[in-house]
């Protein structure tokens, strides 16, 4: 559920995240988490669990992660998040939280596929907003020194600095099939990264507004109501516009498709 939906007030609650290179939004999102609930366990994922599911280590490391965590004055308990934790009811018999708490910009990426299950235990998962002006990812971009150049033009990162917005490679595994729900410039600049690597096969595009029938940049081009007729089609949507992002996710729950297939 979203926070702003409710005003219950929980007794134990529950964060668990990287927390790599702290910032406002960190910060933002532990504190509204205490104010919902008397008693906030906040875990910190371990420096294995980080390079399993991002392909890299942190930069700051888990020691220091953790005092960082220690010292912010809404935590009541830290712990450290190993992988066995990840799978939320887990987490629950470990610490016996009555609410979840995250960023809502997890609530359509498939990381609440447990809730029925947390439910029935009687624990809440609870977004609250996102923090959209700053994030690890564009801090690590701010603090790395720049990639020398590629002689031969083969560098993937090299290609993605040309444009403004980068496919979300982290959360789309390689080879799959794809729909790129936007039309627009990042949806243009999506498919161009897409092509260029060979990373994954774009089955075609949807937009709000298409038409039936209607193609672009050579692929079918679906209305809302075609990706309900044709999931066998692809494994995965992704949105690919940033200013009507939310009104896409909240149309695409509406229909009936999976959180957990959509990006």
């Amino acid at each position: 559920m979203l926070a702003s939906e409710t005003d219950k007030h929980w007794n134990k609650g529950y964060i668990s995240g990287t927390f790599d290179m702290f910032h406002i939004g960190h910060l933002n999102l532990i504190r509204r988490a205490k104010e919902r609930c008397d008693y906030l366990v906040v875990g910190v994922l371990s420096d294995e669990v980080v390079m399993r599911i991002k392909h890299k280590k942190p930069v700051v490391p888990l020691e220091s992660r953790l005092e960082i965590i220690k010292a912010v004055r809404y935590v009541d308990e830290v712990d450290i998040t190993t992988n066995p934790l990840l799978k939320k009811v887990n987490a629950w018999d470990k610490y016996k939280f009555d609410a979840m708490f995250s960023g809502d910009d997890h609530v359509n990426d498939g990381w609440a596929r447990e809730e029925a299950a947390l439910a029935d235990l009687g624990a809440d998962l609870v977004f609250f907003p996102y923090t959209k002006e700053v994030t690890t990812t564009v801090l690590h971009e701010k603090t790395q020194p720049p990639r020398p150049p590629r002689a031969d033009g083969a560098d993937s990162a090299r290609l993605v600095d040309n444009f403004r917005r980068i496919f979300p490679f982290d959360k789309v595994n390689k080879g799959e099939r794809i729909v790129l729900y936007g039309t627009g410039r990042v949806g243009s600049q999506y498919a161009t990264q897409l092509e260029a690597l060979d990373y994954c096969e774009i089955a075609a595009f949807a937009d709000t507004n298409a038409e039936k029938g209607k193609i672009f940049a050579g692929k079918r081009c679906f209305t809302p109501e075609e990706l309900i007729n044709n999931q066998d089609e692809y494994d995965r949507i992704v949105v690919s516009t940033i200013l009507y992002k939310d009104a896409v996710l909240n149309l695409l729950r509406s229909l009936g498709i999976p959180p957990e297939r959509i990006v």
